[in-house]
Formats: C-alpha cells, structure tokens, sequence
C-alpha cells in the first residue's frame, strides 16, 4: 500500500470530520431518545456509538457540537437535565425514519412526530423507546465526557442499560439475537449506508492457541495468498498429520496455491493443509 499522510492539526475540521465517518465505518446506529425538564421529547440519530461493557451493560455515544456553530445537541441538553435516554437500533426497516428524525427542528418539536414513530413506554426511565426498533435500552447517564468544548467536538455520553427490549422474533432458541432477522444497519461517509445482515460472513477463531505464521512452511508464507488465507491456515493447535490419499505430484506450484485458495475460501482448511503436507513431502 501506498500512504498518503494527513496531519489533523494542518486541515480544515470538516475535511477531518469526512476522514472519520467514512474510514471508520460502518457503525452501528444509536436512536437515542430523550426529554428535556419541560417534558419535551427529542428523538435523534447518532452513529459514533457502541457498547463498552457487560458487567454492568456500558453504552456510549457522542453528539457533537455544531460544526458551524460550536452549540451542543439537544440531546446533549437533555441528558444533562435529566440524567436518563434510550436508545433504539435502527434496521432496514426504519433507516429512512430516522435519518429524519436527524433534522435540526426546534427543540421543543417531538421528532417521534415528525417522522412517524411510535413511543414504546419505558419501564425504568421517562424517555420512550421507539416501537418499531426490535432492540430497545433503557439508560440511566453515568458520565459526559467533554472531548475539546470546541466546533465538531465530541461529547461522550455513557450510560448504563437498566432495562433491555428484545423483540421476541429475532431471538433464537438460546437466547442469542440472530443476525440475520435483526437487520442491522450500519452507517458510513456521505449518503452512504450499509444493510449488515446482506454482507455477515462468519470468522472460525481458534478455540486454542493457533499455531501461528511463523509455524507456516516458506512457500505457503511467501506464496500471493492473503493474510486472511494465511490467518486460516495459522488458526490450527497444530499441524495435522499427512493423509496419503492427497497427491499433489502431478501440479504445479501456481496450482497448488490456486487449489488452496479455492478450499480456504470454503473454509476447508483441514483439506488445504494435507495439499501442503503433500507438497512439501513432493519438494523435500
């Protein structure tokens, strides 16, 4: 690869504002809901989200402050007021919804209005959730974390989840939340959005300590396959013993790598390695 290097301190902030929207992407989706000390309700999209623990359940999002104005979010003034927010995933099926719902309308407008949502009541906080998001949580703030008090800076909101709504249809017998019924959506640069479960691939990680790619043989280590070829491959406790029944005196090295490639790509790596054990008895 071939760097071109950015210095954020000698750039324009909306041109450093792009650079993170789109090279960390994509990024799950935060509907956060909230009420000021009137009792108005805001409803609004944040997409520098995520969770950051379990024991107890941790999640965090960051509104900024306006890029042209340096004023903070009415979300930032809410949870201020109040101490407390939910927030709802967006899916598929309500993505156009709540980009909607990102317009800058007074804050005493209930974006639940504006674009059509539903109030799901909460059990534990006065913020509602939104109905038709199949994952809702109830959060009671723990802190806000000031990152430059200036135009585009950011403001760490943590909060605890208290209180989980799990749609009962995209849960599976365990439990576990499927992937594929939830339909994430995930955020990117511009216009750009990502519907997660078309693109779910799974990752096998080694139950055990893998073996590693210093433990690969040199002509597979310096073959054209890729790192996530050779991270298969290095992924094993240890290397298998040679089947006899795998042959590989009658190709060539370029199609010894190809027909690794294609079983890899499979995800048959048991299979990709008695074609190397094979090959390094042919080549020994």
């Amino acid at each position: 690869m071939s760097y071109k290097k950015i210095d954020p301190k000698n750039n324009d902030v909306k041109s450093i504002y792009h650079l993170m929207i789109s090279g960390i992407s994509p990024r799950p989706i935060a509907l956060v809901s909230s009420i000021d000390s009137d009792g108005n309700n805001n409803l609004a999209p944040f997409s520098f989200f995520n969770g950051f623990g379990a024991n107890p359940p941790i999640v965090g999002f960051s509104p900024a402050l306006s890029g042209r104005t340096g004023l903070p979010k009415d979300t930032l003034l809410n949870i201020k007021e109040t101490k407390e927010f939910s927030i709802s995933i967006v899916t598929e099926s309500n993505v156009n919804q709540a980009s909607l719902s990102s317009c800058e309308f007074k804050r005493d407008v209930d974006e639940f209005v504006k674009s059509g949502f539903t109030k799901l009541k909460s059990e534990l906080i006065l913020p509602p959730g939104v109905a038709e998001s199949p994952f809702i949580m109830e959060c009671k703030l723990i802190e806000i974390i000031e990152l430059g008090g200036k135009p585009a800076s950011g403001n760490l909101i943590l909060g605890e989840v208290v209180m989980f709504h799990v749609d009962k249809n995209i849960l599976n017998i365990d439990g576990t939340i499927d992937p594929l019924k939830i339909s994430h959506v995930g955020r990117s640069g511009g216009p750009w959005y990502t519907n997660v479960n078309k693109s779910l691939f799974k990752i096998h990680k080694p139950t055990t300590l893998g073996i590693g790619f210093d433990n690969l043989p040199s002509f597979i280590l310096n073959s054209n396959l890729q790192g996530k070829d050779l991270a298969k491959l290095s992924g094993i406790f240890e290397v298998p013993e040679l089947n006899s029944n795998c042959i590989t005196n009658h190709i060539t090295y370029d199609e010894l790598i190809l027909k690794i490639k294609s079983l890899l790509d499979k995800d048959n790596i048991d299979e990709a390695w008695q074609f190397i054990l094979s090959w390094k008895k042919n080549n020994e």
